[in-house]
């Protein structure tokens, strides 16, 4: 049986086989990830290209801003950037989930017409699935290297170390979304090395109410960005105007903010749990109040409060997380029997919980950083604050749904 008869249903025009058995099918994989490759990196540079064409005031050659945009792109999947002694390293969070997006697909087609028979390769994958793969991912991968050799060309450069991001982290990620409905069909195409066996029954059951638990979080978090833009949106489109982003060009920046929205969606939610978030140094906005400072001139940044205290009910909004820590818990609940004792109902409620907290801390890590040297060295959320805020707040909600239950059931 092959990984194309589970697929082609999604993939149409791949009825007829495009790949033999034997050393065919791991050249194919090599070329559809190459290809895979090229086509994420066209979806970044391209505008960044195009808006130089057309832009009067634009300087350098084309070779500038093709390795503008390969940077670029290299940033937007996970890299870090330097220009000088300033550094770069905020991840626009839903460019990622794109580009990402982008190697699923690509993934996915490297899997059509490939075998799922046989022994698996050192406990992972049946072979020709392995060797496919593996290939698109190796095809992937020079891509990604080709990418950095073009970004040579532009005033960026590369952090080395970065680099792992988008060569590993994005292609993996996009072969577990590939393999995920073809494991769901068949579980033993996934080896011993890829069942989680090893992992925790409670463990297991927690990562789908946890997981939830995040996206809820990060869409409360989405909505309140969303809404100060709204109420200041005159501002926004002041600072648009100032900094003489017309036609393509603020095309381009409108994109760049949209693709960031998570980024800020975040910083929302760390406000909610406590810890808050800054944007420069010595801007910060808390609990307590927002401080003042000269900020760039990013157009979404006229949403931010005005410098000033806040209100002593801006810290309820802390029973926001509570909330979801309370229905985190009552999905935890449904994953173990009703009568399952008290211990084990609380730990499968606090890992679920642990699970929401990891999810964001682990984007506010990927997606928070610098946009430029001194004042601009540290934008964002605390990470370790904002992860222990947010497991204490949400376990705080998960204990009482639980602890509820378990009176409701000796009653």
């Amino acid at each position: 049986m092959s990984v194309s008869e589970r697929l082609r249903a999604a993939l149409p025009g791949s009825d007829d086989p495009v790949a033999e058995p034997g050393g065919s099918t791991w050249r194919r994989g090599a070329v559809v990830g190459v290809l895979t490759g090229l086509t994420s990196l066209l979806v970044v540079a391209a505008p960044v290209v195009l808006a130089w064409l057309v832009e009067p005031l634009a300087t350098g050659d084309g070779w500038q801003a093709a390795g503008t945009g390969a940077a670029l792109w290299l940033l937007v999947s996970g890299a870090h950037l330097a220009l000088g002694e300033v550094t770069v390293s905020l991840v626009p969070l839903l460019g990622l989930a794109l580009l990402v997006g982008v190697a699923w697909l690509g993934a996915r087609e490297a899997m059509v017409d490939v075998s799922t028979d046989g022994e698996h390769w050192r406990g992972t994958l049946p072979r020709p699935l392995a060797a496919a793969l593996g290939a698109w991912w190796g095809g992937y991968a020079v891509a990604v290297a080709a990418a950095v050799g073009l970004a040579v060309a532009g005033p960026f450069r590369v952090t080395p170390t970065s680099v792992v991001v988008p060569a590993v982290l994005v292609p993996l990620l996009a072969l577990g979304l590939a393999l995920r409905p073809v494991s769901r069909d068949d579980p033993d195409v996934l080896g011993p090395r890829l069942g989680f066996a090893w992992v925790p029954d409670g463990v297991r059951r927690a990562v789908r109410p946890g997981l939830v638990g995040a996206g809820i979080l990060l869409g409360i978090g989405l909505a309140v960005v969303l809404g100060l833009v709204a109420l200041s949106w005159g501002e926004v489109r002041t600072i648009s105007t100032a900094v003489a982003a017309g036609g393509l060009g603020g095309v381009v920046l409108a994109l760049a903010q949209v693709a960031a929205l998570p980024n800020v969606a975040l910083w929302a939610v760390s406000f909610m749990a406590g810890p808050g978030f800054r944007v420069v140094e010595g801007g910060s906005v808390t609990w307590s109040g927002s401080e003042g400072g000269l900020l760039p001139l990013v157009p979404v940044f006229a949403a931010l409060p005005q410098p000033g205290a806040f209100a002593w009910f801006s810290s309820l909004s802390g029973l926001v997380v509570v909330a979801v820590g309370a229905y985190v818990g009552r999905r935890a609940l449904r994953q173990v029997a009703r009568l399952s004792r008290l211990r084990t109902k609380l730990a499968v409620a606090l890992a679920a919980c642990t699970v929401t907290a990891l999810a964001l801390a682990t984007l506010d890590l990927l997606g928070g950083g610098s946009l430029g040297q001194f004042r601009l060295s540290a934008v964002g959320a605390p990470t370790a604050r904002l992860f222990l805020a947010l497991l204490a707040e949400l376990a705080v909600g998960a204990l009482v749904v639980v602890l509820r239950d378990a009176w409701r059931l000796r009653r």
